[in-house]
């Protein structure tokens, strides 16, 4: 077994998650990131990031369910192509980022 298969195998084992699954963090962390991304261009840009990426530090690492895996992916996705300080796209509409 090579060392990053290894590596990946150990990552996942310990993460509780297996391919395809989302932790209650890493859904955290993928939506905070896609949110500092669209918020990037405004004034206060690092205060709301730190904000934002200050609530995923107490999400477990409990599996969470593939729908809201799904919806919140897409709203991401959506913010990633946004236009940076426009409107929250409408798949976020449901998503919310209370981990």
């Amino acid at each position: 077994m090579s060392a990053a298969a290894f590596s990946t195998a150990l990552l996942l084992l310990l993460g509780g998650a297996k391919p395809g699954e989302y932790t209650e963090r890493s859904l955290c962390d993928l939506w905070a990131g896609a949110h500092c991304h669209a918020t990037k261009c405004l004034k206060d840009a690092k205060e709301r990031c730190t904000a934002v990426s200050s609530r995923c530090r107490g999400a477990t690492r409990h599996v969470v369910s593939r729908s809201r895996a799904e919806r919140t992916a897409a709203c991401a996705k959506a913010l990633l192509q946004s236009s940076c300080g426009g409107p929250t796209p409408s798949e976020c509409a449901d998503v919310t980022a209370a981990y």
